[in-house]
């Protein structure tokens, strides 16, 4: 059996289907997009219909793609088990997670079912429905944080995949056991004191300021304006990640034509 769902329809109305220890990668993704995007399942149809704007169109959706690539890392690391029914029903089977290593997922999401002879084309005809296991799913989405109201540094990663990415890469840097130093308006790399992995991984705002060569007056205005990495609290006290702050560096490295 085979059948045109059009994409994002399943949004439309939040239709029962029942199998046993499992519930609807649509069900599951319109929970995650409630919880971490606040977008309501209904909406989604409308945000994928409106027009390029690059602006809050192009971010809506971007927001939305985000939140399907971090699901769908959790289905390829076999963190999270999906499964294929057929289309009005028939036996269920596992989908292995390497067939999660897609370059686009996001059909998968606008129509909760694939080919199953043909998984990698989104075009094809429809055969199974997509299912996620309940009891793993409710487990780590409960385990998230939900995003709460977008900083302006979260909103411009949104709409600036190059500085996704430039955080991305700041983040590996921590991981190698590199260090990216400020200081007397240069930007450059250093090796790390410490083996990768080791080491300090929250900083104080005196071990911030000297990393980036700022005064604390200065991190504190720009954090309050949204443009610095938020500090954790911890009891009575505060601490950065080193690695957004080190991101922080790689994007205004960037932007100065530092690399």
């Amino acid at each position: 059996m085979s059948t045109t769902i059009p994409p994002w329809s399943p949004y439309e109305g939040r239709p029962s289907l029942v199998s046993k220890g499992r519930k609807t990668l649509t069900a599951a993704f319109a929970d995650v997009v409630q919880s971490r995007a606040g977008f309501p399942s209904y909406e989604l149809p409308d945000i994928f219909a409106a027009p390029n704007d690059e602006g809050e169109n192009d971010a809506a959706r971007d927001l939305v793609r985000l939140n399907a690539e971090h699901l769908v890392r959790m289905f390829a690391n076999d963190r999270l088990a999906t499964f294929a029914r057929p289309l009005g029903g028939g036996e269920v089977v596992g989908i292995d997670a390497g067939l999660w290593e897609l370059d686009d997922p996001l059909p998968r999401f606008a129509t909760g079912a694939f080919n199953v002879e043909r998984w990698t084309d989104p075009g094809a005809p429809l055969t199974h429905r997509i299912f996620v296991d309940d009891a793993q799913f409710d487990e780590w989405l409960a385990a998230l944080k939900p995003l709460g109201p977008l900083t302006a540094r979260q909103v411009d990663e949104i709409v600036d995949p190059q500085l996704r990415a430039a955080r991305v890469v700041a983040a590996r840097r921590v991981n190698l056991g590199q260090t990216v130093k400020a200081g007397s308006g240069e930007l450059h790399i250093v090796a790390s004191s410490d083996p990768p992995g080791v080491g300090p991984m929250l900083l104080s705002i005196d071990e911030v300021s000297e990393l980036i060569g700022r005064s604390q007056s200065s991190i504190y205005e720009d954090e309050k304006k949204g443009v610095f990495p938020e500090r954790l609290k911890l009891g009575s006290s505060s601490r950065w990640r080193k690695d957004e702050v080190l991101a922080w560096i790689e994007e205004h490295s960037a932007k100065r034509g530092g690399r």
